[in-house]
């Protein structure tokens, strides 16, 4: 069979640019291909490098600045350094700097700083090289040393050679080889490339210098400028191909060293703007246009935008003079059109003539999803995604072309506050360039990010017309024209499509035809009160009477215009409704003043459903033009179910084609708590693709605090079941959507049954102290109950230690103009154990575009101030594993008000912490049964029926460790018995705002733990009398000897020593301060002898035999027989300190004399010393296991010692790491970093070298 090849390839669909008009447009207007417009792409960062990113068709830069706006590539350069002799700086990292002799540097002085690379690194390339480092570094020698050392164990446990005295030592010392090997290898990670950074004037500009070499080499690493200075950058390596460039900020004090943090920023500025001279099929919509690349999203939160990030971007367009920004970013937010970031984009546009243009979503099918900003701010055009029948083709390689329609994934509106939420749809899909360290060149990808830039392009070369043919514009004119002008497709709702899909030819056309309108200065603000832009009912209630609304038009005028056009302004106005259920009056005169008119909303006879109506305002002088506003009027009105039909909806047979949507809206009965759907697929010989999804709208909540979403495939023939929690008396969207790609039409049917049990708290907090918890249980149906209660985190709040207020730099003020603070708290954090913790600022928790505040961040550090983790406004994203110990969390939060900042300086952060293994709180029927540990309930409970539940407070027992009043314990609340209720109780959607959306949360307040009781002291009367007859005056002797004593440890006093063992030569603690006093010596090394004298003295004093014997006594039935055993125990912490810091000294005599060379070693003296001290060190070593375990941590010391001096190196690295484990220091790490040089593991020194500036930084990161 001869296979027919087309080889006309739909190139036109890699980049849609036919559907929206964009390629007949530049075929008719070539020069206004987007030439002398500026974009702003507010995104994850550009790569310079990337394909297409380089110049522009007349040959200017295409990308004039690239800019890191969240902090995460700032390098503190404050330290000023000089060259040494040998023109050397000694960089942070500890590497020699060569200075090049090409560097012109007048003032001879640097600045220097350090910078992890991973901290700013993509997660996909870190992950890359990460696994390139141990699959070609690592793991070839660490899998020839292994074997080595295996060998060497196999050959002495099989050697028959007579037994020598130390054979057990070296047989620990080989399995510690090979146990530290393996532990290394399990615990390998890759810290990344720590490299210096320089910084200097040269007498005309600032030039940096990242040592990419990481090893000095200053010469191969290039010199850059600030990018805007000269548009250069760099790449890292070959093996990354990530490319960077620089910026210098506070007169060379700071250094921003810009990486793309991940490559949907480059994909996006493709789409809008890249330019292929080779290849114009590729090209992005507007290749004439130039970029500013902002990096918002922070790479120390997987590029989450922040506050910071958005407020200095949008300084940075204004700055720029950017016409156009786009962001492909975007969150679910609780209330809409409010925060500061909000207002600063609303600025940018009503105050510079900036046209915003934002991503709607990708949060559908349900209705409103929007995202904020681009669903929810009144001055950003927000961007639906659709799909074309070319783009199928090209992008997708379907088998069949389908026609054009919404993505399912796009978001819908309206916005919550009766907007209507999605403005324009421009094509949601491409196939283009991506940055290089992903290796790829190009890849596809689809969402709302990729139709925001589409429509971005699209209106870069409608204001590259108007600019050529100078035609004067505004932000409003612009959006009245892609409105009014945009596609209608008449198989998508308007709740998707928003105004239709947008046409460049005819909004050129309209803008050309009409520029002399006076009302394009205007925009005609709408507002029903309360920040209300249109009309939404939603509830049983508001769609069971009519309802008579004001409706408040405002014309607010551009800068740009002057008093007597406001004067003059004047407009007779048709108002319109698409609807006869919405009646508005005909006419209305509106002047340069705010004026209202009433409308009627009648939703009694419309059938359950969505409706959707428009009252629209023309100017009777030129209604062609089409609407100057329109009002969105939007009923969602729901059905009810009845008792009868025991709340259950059962839709029969629906034939689904591609994309196609059923939603069905109802009212959640009163104590509806789960809901169980069943969809059936009624064909046998198909699989189709569908999209479950549910939202319900409570006020001033997020959508996604109560949204059901599967994407399913229903097997042939088969059921599929879900439950998911719901909130009675709210309405309910349950949307069964058709993938859109799914091909041929398929056939199902649906039932969803509402079930309830409700407690009479929502939200369940019970105080250890209040005793016995009580709730009441109602039911909407029958149903079987079996509760309980599931504690799983610790919530330690922690109030901040360290508060500070201060200005921040011109880079944070707000659009140039308003200076801006920023508020440091330092909390600290000590963790007993190893935990998984989560960091929350609750009173800014989940706020992010609707906070008031500028920003936050908290970024969290271990003892070494090592960055661990960070996280901002959704703690739930920021999940951490620690290590015991002890650690500092900083805090900022940033404002213009000093006065706002200063109200949250003891503002506490929550720390949750997961709990080894859940406590259950039990759950009774009964008060008695509560009081007594009665039987757990187990109970059915009828409609109508009141139920009464009990909950002891928990037994002492079961509480963690390490509680404190104030702590509470957190969980849920589990009531009913059947799997489907359980489900639902824990069910977490895949865009839920939480780790778990617990349907009744359990909070559980802590008091202290109990005290313990003292044990009753038993009646020693010759013991009771001589403490009667000492008196007051030996009590103060004591008192002075133990104040002296104190003396001895902190000066190192011989003469106050001595005077105190004459008088006390028994007093054990006297020659314990000497040997700490000779410990902390700077000279410890040259009196090792006399730490061991001091360490004799101690044990001389100890009768050892009589210690023994005390301690292991098993009962003792004398009356002082606690005293005696306290007395033992301190005996022996006395004598276990003595033996550890003789056996330290002893072992370093050894390794002094070991290190001396072997040819001293050789002379009989040096022998027979040597010998000598290891005679001690092994008499010391078996006098300290009769007392100790060697693996305590107090112990821990010697053992180092005693391997080191014996050449057990393996030992000696178990020992480290022991001792790592505990308490990780750079101290020890230098120590395991020689013991691996002795092994002759040269990758693990190589690899502790690469950690030693990861792990022990010089100073905490900035923010």
């Amino acid at each position: 069979m001869e296979f027919v090849i087309d080889t006309d390839f739909p190139l036109q669909g890699m980049v849609p640019k036919k559907e929206t008009g964009a390629i007949n447009f530049l075929n008719k207007y070539p020069e206004y291909n987007g030439q002398g417009i500026t974009i702003a792409i507010l995104d994850t960062g550009v790569d310079p490098g990337a394909l297409g990113l380089q110049e522009t068709p007349d040959g200017r830069p295409k990308i004039i600045d690239i800019i890191d706006t969240t902090g995460s590539g700032d390098v503190n350069t404050s330290n000023v350094v000089t060259p040494d002799e040998n023109g050397c700086l000694q960089g942070l990292s500890g590497r020699k700097l060569k200075i090049p002799t090409g560097w012109n540097n007048p003032s001879g002085k640097f600045n220097i700083g350090v910078k992890n690379l991973f901290e700013i690194f993509p997660k996909g390339l870190k992950d890359r090289l990460t696994k390139e480092e141990r699959e070609n570094n690592w793991e070839p020698q660490h899998k020839l040393k292994t074997s080595m050392a295996l060998a060497e164990l196999d050959n002495l446990l099989s050697s028959e050679s007579e037994p020598l005295p130390d054979k057990g030592l070296e047989k620990e010392n080989l399995q510690a080889t090979v146990e530290v090997l393996d532990k290394l290898d399990k615990h390998w990670t890759n810290p990344g490339p720590v490299v210096d950074c320089v910084v200097f004037h040269d007498g005309n500009t600032f030039q940096a210098c990242v040592d990419i070499s990481l090893c000095g080499d200053l010469e191969s690493a290039p010199l850059l400028t600030s990018y805007r200075e000269s548009q250069k950058y760099a790449t890292f390596s070959r093996a990354a191909m990530l490319n960077y460039s620089v910026n210098i900020y506070e007169e060379g004090k700071v250094l921003c060293v810009v990486a793309n943090g991940g490559s949907h920023g480059t994909h996006v500025a493709a789409i809008t703007a890249g330019y292929f001279p080779e290849e114009p099929e590729r090209n992005g919509v507007a290749p004439g246009a130039q970029i500013v690349a902002l990096k918002i999203g922070d790479s120390r939160l997987s590029t989450m935008e922040t506050g910071t990030g958005i407020i200095r971007g949008m300084t940075e367009v204004v700055r720029h003079g950017c016409q156009l920004a786009n962001l492909s970013y975007g969150e679910a937010s609780h209330w809409p059109g409010a925060g500061k970031i909000c207002e600063v984009m609303e600025q940018a546009v009503t105050k510079h003539n900036l046209i915003f243009v934002s991503s709607a979503g990708n949060n559908g099918p349900c209705l409103s999803t929007v995202g904020s900003p681009g669903g929810t701010t009144e001055n950003v055009i927000g961007v639906g995604a659709w799909v074309s029948s070319d783009m199928m083709t090209a992008e997708y390689s379907m088998t069949e072309k389908l026609p054009p329609n919404q993505y399912t994934w796009s978001s819908r509106g309206p916005c919550t506050n009766g907007a209507l939420g999605v403005s324009i749809s421009a094509p949601g899909g491409a196939i283009t360039s991506v940055p290089n360290w992903t290796l790829q060149g190009s890849q596809l990808m689809n969402g709302t990010s990729m139709s925001s830039p589409n429509a971005c392009g699209a209106i870069a070369l409608i204001l590259s017309g108007l600019k050529g043919r100078d035609i004067s514009y505004t932000p409003y004119s612009i959006r009245r024209a892609l409105e009014n002008t945009a596609l209608k497709q008449d198989n998508v709702e308007s709740f998707a499509q928003g105004f239709g899909l947008i046409q460049v030819n005819e909004c050129f056309d309209f803008l050309t035809k009409y520029a002399d309108y006076p009302d394009n200065k205007i925009s005609f603000n709408v507002s029903l009160g309360k920040n209300r832009k249109g009309v939404y009912l939603r509830s049983k209630e508001d769609c069971s009477k009519p309802h008579t609304s004001f409706v408040t038009i405002e014309p607010k005028y551009h800068q740009t215009a002057g008093p007597e056009e406001k004067i003059d302004f004047r407009c007779h106005m048709a108002l319109c409704s698409s609807q006869p259920w919405v009646v508005c009056p005909t006419h209305f005169e509106l002047m340069n003043m705010a004026r209202s008119f009433s409308i009627k909303i009648d939703p009694r006879a419309l059938p359950s459903g969505s409706h959707f109506a428009q009252i629209q305002g023309f100017d009777t002088q030129s209604p062609h033009r089409g609407p100057l506003f329109t009002v969105p009027v939007t009923v969602i009105k729901p059905e009810s179910l009845e008792k009868s039909s025991e709340y259950k909806s059962v839709v029969d047979k629906l034939v689904f084609k591609s994309g196609q949507i059923c939603r069905k809206f109802f009212h959640v009965p009163e104590g509806a708590t789960w809901a169980e759907i069943n969809v059936r697929n009624l064909s046998a010989d198909q699989s189709p693709r569908f999209v479950l999804h549910a939202v319900q709208i409570r006020e001033q909540r997020a959508f996604r605090e109560h949204e059901f979403y599967k994407f399913v495939t229903v097997p042939a023939s088969s059921t599929m079941e879900y439950a998911f929690p719901v909130h009675g008396g709210i309405c309910l969207e349950f949307c069964v959507a058709r993938w859109w790609a799914d091909l041929g039409d398929a056939s199902i049917s649906y039932d969803i049954q509402f079930h309830g049990v409700m407690p009479s708290d929502r939200f369940i907090t019970m105080h250890a102290a209040d005793g016995i918890h009580s709730l009441v249980l109602k039911s909407l149906l029958r149903e079987e109950i079996y509760p309980s209660v599931s504690l799983k985190h610790k919530v330690q709040p922690v109030r901040p230690h360290e508060h500070i207020v201060r200005p921040l730099t011109s880079r944070d003020m707000l659009m140039g103009e308003k200076p801006v603070y920023e508020m440091i708290n330092v909390y600290n954090l000590h963790l007993s154990k190893s935990s998984d913790v989560i960091v929350s600022f609750p009173i800014m928790s989940d706020l992010l575009y609707e906070n008031e505040y500028n920003s936050q961040l908290w970024l969290l550090f271990d003892s070494n101030k090592a960055l661990m983790a960070a996280g901002d406004a959704y703690p739930h994203h920021y999940s951490c594993k620690l290590m015991k110990g002890d650690y500092t969390i900083r805090l900022q939060v940033t404002h213009e008000s000093r006065d706002a900042l200063q109200r949250l300086k003891n503002a506490a952060l929550a720390v949750k912490i997961k709990l080894a293994s859940p406590i259950n709180l039990d759950v009774q029927a009964t008060h008695r049964d509560a009081l007594m540990g009665g039987a757990r309930m187990n109970s059915v409970i009828s409609p109508g029926n009141v139920v009464p539940i009990y909950m002891a407070p928990l037994a002492d027992d079961k509480l963690p460790k390490n509680c404190t009043s104030g702590q509470y314990l957190t969980g849920c609340l589990s009531l009913a018995k059947g799997e489907n209720a359980k489900k639902a109780e824990k069910y977490c959607g895949k865009r839920a705002g939480r780790s778990a959306q617990d349907t009744y949360p359990f909070n559980y307040v802590l008091i202290d733990p109990p005290v313990k009781a003292k044990p009753l002291k038993g009646s020693n009367k010759k013991n009771d009398k001589a403490a009667v007859m000492k008196s007051n005056e030996d009590k103060a002797k004591e008192d002075m000897r133990d104040l002296q004593i104190s003396c001895i440890t902190k000066y190192d006093q011989q003469d106050l020593f001595n005077k105190l063992v004459d008088e006390w030569p028994d007093h054990i603690p006297i020659y314990l301060a000497k040997l700490q006093a000779l410990e902390a010596a700077k000279t410890r090394t040259e009196k090792l002898d006399e730490i061991i004298s001091a360490s004799d003295d101690i044990i001389a004093r100890i009768n050892t035999e009589s210690l023994s014997a005390k301690l292991g006594i098993k009962i003792d039935p004398r009356p002082d027989a606690a005293s005696t055993k306290s007395e033992a125990e301190k005996q022996k912490n006395f004598l276990i300190t003595a033996l550890v810091h003789k056996g330290c000294a002893l072992g370093d005599k050894v390794i002094q004399i070991n290190e001396k060379g072997q040819k001293q070693a050789d002379c009989s003296s040096g022998a027979d010393a040597k010998n000598q001290m290891l005679e001690l060190l092994k008499g010391t070593y078996e006098q300290l296991q009769m007392f100790a375990d060697l693996n305590d941590s107090k112990v821990l010391p010697f053992v180092f010692k005693h391997a080191m001096a014996l050449g057990f190196y393996g030992t000696a690295a178990k020992t480290l790491l022991k001792q790592q484990e505990e308490k990780s220091t750079k101290d020890n790490d230098l120590k395991l970093l020689k013991v691996c040089q002795l092994l002759k593991w040269d990758h693990v020194t190589q690899h502790i070298e690469n950690c030693l500036p990861v792990k022990y930084p010089s100073e905490y990161i900035p923010f």
